[in-house]
């Protein structure tokens, strides 16, 4: 398999920022299969860049929104980043799922999964899968389901961002623009992924407790006493409800049970307090029974976590023997491009000089990541959804 990059600042003339692409693209060099991820910001106007993008390119593509981009030259914020993958004995298979309007269309996903797997004439590697910022579902349900109606397969992705609004999250593919709706793409053949996640934390604090009683993404009870009650201790209550900016820098490490006796670390980032009934609701579901640790994140661990998780996949890659990788994926969570202040391309300069012949890098900044996750105990990987989290994904 190999990857062609084209990259364009242009966000406001749709015509000429496809027609840079276009030019970036060596259409020569393509083989019998061929895709397109597409990454860009909220703000150009997505119905009429996902027309021309047809008009130009004969292959489908999809792609999302998000608040920064990452590409083989570094961070951009305001830009569109195109990676096109092609092969002769790899395959790929797009689609969109039908409205997700509550939680019971969550089942749309299995539909779509089996849908974009039918034509394949080998079984399913990789799914991709990027979703717009539903206020009516968790997120959770979604790479649990397509874990399970996969058989495990691995899932990667995440949730569409823009600049804190969550108006402005959008997905896309070839068939249309889409705030309600998920997009997807079946990987089979030839294609070895391999992955990596770090959470970025190096100090803990003393809110380490386990979870007494929650429900979905809210917690009510942690040592059987209102959650509430130790954020308050914490010195960190506030009388606002919509919380989430205000505790990106105290994400909570939260130490969750698999099916089979395994343990799994995931950040869930807090989005709301309940002051009525003494709750928290997370980014992300949270299982009682679970340890429960806030910590914290500063601009350095952010950049110690990137360097580490590029040494990490850039290791693997070097050790792959005859099967040559063409292909980073990076999702970061918009939490981290926020505690980055105005040094926004730290987590660019992670790979910059330290990429093989070959290998480029596509990324995205979003609101949760799609990512397998490594037990603790026997080192089998577990499909999970994460918050503030910098993941890889090699092909």
């Amino acid at each position: 398999m190999r990857s062609l990059q084209a990259f364009t600042k242009e966000v406001d003339d749709i015509a000429l920022a496809v027609s840079q692409l276009r030019e970036g693209i060596d259409t020569s060099l393509l083989m019998s299969n061929t895709c397109g991820i597409v990454f860009c910001g909220f703000e150009p106007d997505m119905e009429e860049l996902v027309q021309k993008l047809k008009e130009v390119f004969d292959f489908p593509f999809f792609g999302c929104t998000g608040i920064g981009v990452l590409s083989t030259e570094g961070y951009s914020q305001s830009s569109i980043s195109l990676l096109v993958l092609t092969a002769d004995d790899v395959s790929f298979s797009i689609g969109m799922t039908r409205d997700i309007e509550g939680a019971d269309d969550i089942c749309a996903f299995a539909d779509t999964y089996n849908e974009c797997a039918a034509p394949l004439c080998d079984k399913a590697k990789l799914i991709f899968t990027y979703v717009p910022w539903l206020t009516n579902v968790t997120f959770d349900d979604i790479v649990s389901l397509l874990d399970k109606e996969s058989g495990q397969v691995p899932v990667y992705g995440g949730i569409a961002s823009d600049g804190w609004t969550f108006d402005s999250t959008y997905v896309f593919t070839n068939e249309g623009v889409s705030q309600n709706r998920g997009v997807m793409m079946v990987v089979s053949g030839n294609v070895r992924p391999i992955f990596t996640i770090e959470h970025s934390t190096t100090l803990t604090t003393n809110l380490h407790k386990t979870v007494t009683k929650a429900e979905g993404t809210v917690v009510y009870e942690l040592d059987g006493r209102p959650v509430t009650d130790f954020i308050r201790e914490m010195g960190l209550i506030t009388d606002k409800t919509q919380v989430i900016l205000d505790f990106l820098g105290t994400p909570f490490l939260a130490t969750q049970k698999t099916s089979d006796g395994d343990e799994i670390d995931t950040l869930r980032c807090l989005g709301v307090i309940d002051h009525e009934n003494h709750s928290c609701g997370y980014i992300g579901r949270i299982d009682e029974g679970s340890e429960l640790n806030m910590v914290l994140i500063s601009k350095e661990d952010i950049e110690a976590s990137v360097k580490m998780a590029f040494d990490e996949i850039l290791e693997k890659i070097s050790q792959s023997g005859d099967y040559a990788y063409s292909s980073i994926f990076c999702s970061s969570c918009a939490a981290r491009y926020c505690l980055l202040v105005a040094d926004k391309n730290a987590e660019g300069r992670a790979y910059e000089g330290r990429l093989p012949e070959g290998l480029n890098v596509q990324g995205v900044y979003i609101y949760g990541e799609f990512c397998p996750a490594k037990g603790k105990k026997n080192g089998r990987l577990y499909n999970v959804l994460s918050n503030e989290t910098f993941t890889i994904l090699a092909i």
